[in-house]
């Protein structure tokens, strides 16, 4: 299996049906990482390229990764597994890209023949993250905050400023 380069030219790479994997690390992928806890971590690449039946270049193949996150029950950074698989289309316009079929992801590479592997895989990267990102288990939680949260959580009396027309109805 080839190294897949930082830019490459994905015609090349379908034409030549290769397979390639690359590892970046996650402050490659700006966009990315700004989401995250912190920067650190590995993004792990295994593409195949080949041609469509229309021959448009593709690429289809697995991500990986494991990130800092902040859990968004107890605010505390743990560690999550991201892991992807992609089937993507590469086309020159978004005109060329309104034809695929749903299933195909587009990458639109505009007048530039070469692409950044960031620019093909930072948006599964964003997609596969969860709407809402906590611990598996709440038991991981940090206590303290879990204990503040079930405080917060109690009940608040509401005033009525109808009760005491209760009272006038009985009379």
């Amino acid at each position: 299996m080839e190294q897949l380069p930082v830019r490459f030219n994905p015609a090349e790479l379908a034409r030549s049906a290769c397979a390639a994997q690359t590892t970046l690390p996650v402050s490659h992928f700006s966009r990315f990482a700004a989401i995250l806890a912190d920067d650190s971590g590995d993004v792990k690449i295994v593409a195949s390229f080949g041609l469509t039946e229309d021959k448009l270049p593709q690429a289809r193949g697995r991500l990986a990764c494991q990130v800092s996150m902040t859990c968004q029950r107890c605010q505390a950074v743990m560690q999550f597994e991201l892991a992807s698989e992609f089937e993507l289309v590469f086309v020159a316009q978004e005109a060329d890209a309104e034809e695929l079929p749903e299933h195909i992801d587009p990458v639109i590479l505009g007048d530039s023949e070469e692409i950044d592997v960031a620019g093909f895989i930072e948006d599964e990267l964003i997609l596969q993250i969860p709407p809402r990102v906590v611990h598996a288990d709440e038991s991981d939680c940090d206590p303290v905050v879990i204990a503040a949260l079930a405080d917060q959580q109690e009940p608040v009396k509401k005033h009525n400023p109808f009760a005491g027309l209760e009272d006038l109805l009985k009379n």
